[in-house]
């Protein structure tokens, strides 16, 4: 266990050994933290999952940097089919975390199955409309919808738990039933399957009323088991035929009625059924061909992405030996530096690729060289320079303060004395410039007033 404050390992005491630091309070927090990690993992070892969750969220309640509750809390939202908030809890913990952690192993097992995350993206739309036709009355429309999904994602819990409460919702108890043993195969201590099961267990089979007796069973009651009942014969013999003609054409005009009212209904019923299926099977075809495609584009992206990957690795091989190249033109520099011979040093580093330095170190090294060997080349520039000067050789001293203006571009004296060289040499125009940066950039510098005063010149 590591000190809170300044991550130095922890001892008995009840203080830090490194900082001081009362850690009295936070090991107790660390300790119940891992308390409920233990119970956590025993229930999700005997799949009570929604037990398992409850402390497992508790445990990084109490201490948010347990990463081993963090990721274990992940599978049991996997293991239930809720995907999103696993992901979740693997990239929190992999940010806690960066090094040595499991979360980057289930991370990389997602992402590099692309047909995976695109069944677990369909998954959720799927169960988002099936859930919508459920808000609006449409059972018929959700159960195919959520049967889609569970073909997919056989572990999603709240997808069995649905299908269950439209299947009580229609009366079909024993379907309700199943769903509802599946949910508990995955999750045995859902307390909201458990809720259902107990509802299903309360409805009584035939809707809590006595079927009617008819008329002969009560006679039958009433008399006796062993009485034989004789029914009244209503049949007399007809004595005229008409009345049997009359009797075939009522029986043919009976039959037609219930041949229009009945059986064509049937039929039409039938085959409108089985257009349905037909569209329904046609449809789940579709979708399926869909996924696939889907699957293959975010196959040939992984793909793309690995080709960009590497050949971004090939660049970086490539930019090494430039990086090579700058760090002994850095080391030659700071060895002219160390032989106090300023001018190489600074005109070294001056053409140095400065973007290639990626050590902080070197950076470091790299400013305080170039300062210090820049201010002493561009000294010694400067004496040559004003020599010349003033002998009369101003192309000369135009060289030489030039370099000692590139090695200290804010050195007056040097700005001074070049735009003076320029100008006694016929170039006034040149010379004026260097003159008017010091007269903007310099007021109370002893050189202002020259600059002034020579500045027509």
């Amino acid at each position: 266990m590591d000190c809170y404050k300044c991550g130095a390992a922890l001892s008995r005491s009840e203080f830090c050994d490194s900082c001081g630091a009362d850690v009295r309070l936070y090991k107790k927090i660390v300790k119940s933290s891992e308390a409920y990690y233990n119970q956590g993992l025993a229930r999700a070892q005997t799949r009570d999952l929604s037990g398992a969750a409850e402390c497992l969220r508790q445990s990084v309640k109490l201490y948010k940097s347990n990463t081993k509750a963090r990721n274990l809390l992940g599978l049991v939202y996997f293991e239930m089919g809720e995907a999103v908030a696993a992901l979740s809890q693997w990239v929190i913990s992999k940010s806690l975390q960066p090094d040595k952690n499991l979360a980057e192993t289930y991370l990389n097992a997602i992402q590099k199955n692309a047909g995976r995350l695109e069944t677990i993206n369909q998954t959720i739309k799927k169960y988002n409309q099936a859930l919508t036709y459920a808000k609006q009355d449409s059972a018929d429309l959700a159960i195919i919808q959520l049967k889609k999904v569970l073909t997919m994602y056989p572990n999603l819990v709240k997808g069995h738990q649905l299908l269950a409460l439209l299947y009580l919702k229609s009366g079909e108890n024993d379907k309700a039933s199943k769903s509802l043993k599946k949910a508990i195969a995955i999750d045995k201590n859902n307390p909201l399957t458990l809720k259902y099961m107990k509802e299903i267990r309360y409805i009584p089979e035939s809707g809590g009323k006595k079927p009617e007796r008819t008329k002969q069973e009560a006679e039958r009651a009433r008399v006796g088991s062993d009485d034989v009942i004789i029914p009244k014969n209503s049949y007399r013999e007809s004595n005229a035929g008409g009345i049997t003609v009359l009797n075939v054409v009522i029986g043919i005009a009976i039959g037609a009625a219930l041949m229009w009212f009945l059986v064509f209904p049937a039929k039409e019923k039938a085959l409108a059924d089985e257009s349905n299926k037909k569209q329904l099977e046609i449809s789940d075809q579709i979708e399926i061909k869909n996924s696939t495609i889907a699957a293959l584009e975010s196959d040939k992206e992984a793909l793309n992405r690995d080709k960009a990957d590497l050949e971004a690795k090939l660049e970086a091989y490539k930019e090494k030996d430039t990086i090579i190249e700058v760090y002994e033109a850095m080391m030659g520099a700071v060895g002219a530096y160390l032989e106090q011979d300023y001018f190489t040093a600074a005109k070294g580093l001056v053409d140095l690729d400065q973007s290639a330095i990626q050590s902080e170190e070197f950076a470091d090294v790299f400013a305080k060289i170039q300062t210090d060997a820049g201010n002493k080349a561009a000294s010694s520039l400067y004496e040559e320079g004003y020599n010349a000067y003033t002998k009369g050789d101003y192309e000369k001293s135009k060289a030489l303060l030039g370099q000692a203006h590139e090695l200290s571009p804010n050195n007056t004296a040097v700005l001074y004395y070049l735009g003076r060289s320029y100008q006694r040499s016929g170039e006034s125009e040149k010379g004026r410039e260097y003159l008017q940066y010091i007269i903007d950039n310099f007021p109370n510098d002893s050189y202002y007033r020259n600059a002034v005063q020579y500045i027509d010149r």
